[in-house]
């Protein structure tokens, strides 16, 4: 029987708790067998502000004792391995290859969703994966929502959109908070809060 596959590409920079929440919507609603977080080495899009990226050691880490008791989740580090800009069409390839008899589904925020138009080969990766598309902003707007699905609509396929609680958290936001000596409590596990603080990360 073929398996339901989720992937969740991310810097990770730090993970927080709406991407777990996130995630575990992703996971139930598309009814996935397993689901892929993939950190980035290096996202083509922020190849010009990195100065706010640890050292993927650090992101590998928090990532890991984010999700070290929930079975459903996994890590696969093929992006970080390579060590070079990270595209999500080589990722989603590897991910062929890894599942060939597989059903692949590929999670994005609706603010990536609206350039995703903009990505290397996305018209192949919307052919190749079920795309799907979780709630970020509060403002998006009906037109801007009906643009993203008649955009990245594949012949008979359309985005899936999750039935996600929309949480005001960002990793920047984190960084910025920990910048300014105020508390990250209850946005990042307790493990994880633990773990910023003891090896004094985002502090400048």
């Amino acid at each position: 029987m073929n398996k339901r596959i989720g992937i969740i590409g991310g810097t990770f920079n730090p993970i927080h708790i709406a991407h777990l929440i996130i995630a575990e919507t992703f996971f139930y609603q598309l009814q996935l067998d397993k689901c892929f977080f993939v950190p980035t080495y290096i996202s083509p899009f922020k190849i010009n502000n990195t100065n706010d990226l640890v050292a993927i050691e650090h992101r590998l880490e928090m990532l890991k004792i984010s999700i070290n008791e929930n079975k459903k989740f996994e890590i696969d580090t093929y992006e970080i391995d390579k060590e070079e800009i990270s595209y999500t069409i080589n990722t989603i390839e590897y991910f062929k290859s890894r599942f060939p008899k597989d059903e692949l589904f590929l999670l994005i925020g609706d603010d990536q969703a609206i350039y995703f138009d903009k990505w290397k080969d996305w018209t192949k990766i919307i052919e190749k994966v079920q795309l799907c598309i979780a709630k970020r902003k509060f403002d998006l707007k009906d037109r801007d929502r009906e643009k993203i699905n008649n955009t990245l609509s594949s012949k008979n396929k359309s985005p899936i959109w999750l039935d996600n609680p929309i949480i005001e958290i960002s990793s920047e936001s984190i960084r910025e908070r920990i910048r300014n000596n105020k508390p990250i409590k209850y946005l990042v596990t307790k493990e994880v809060e633990k773990y910023i603080i003891n090896n004094k990360l985002y502090l400048t």
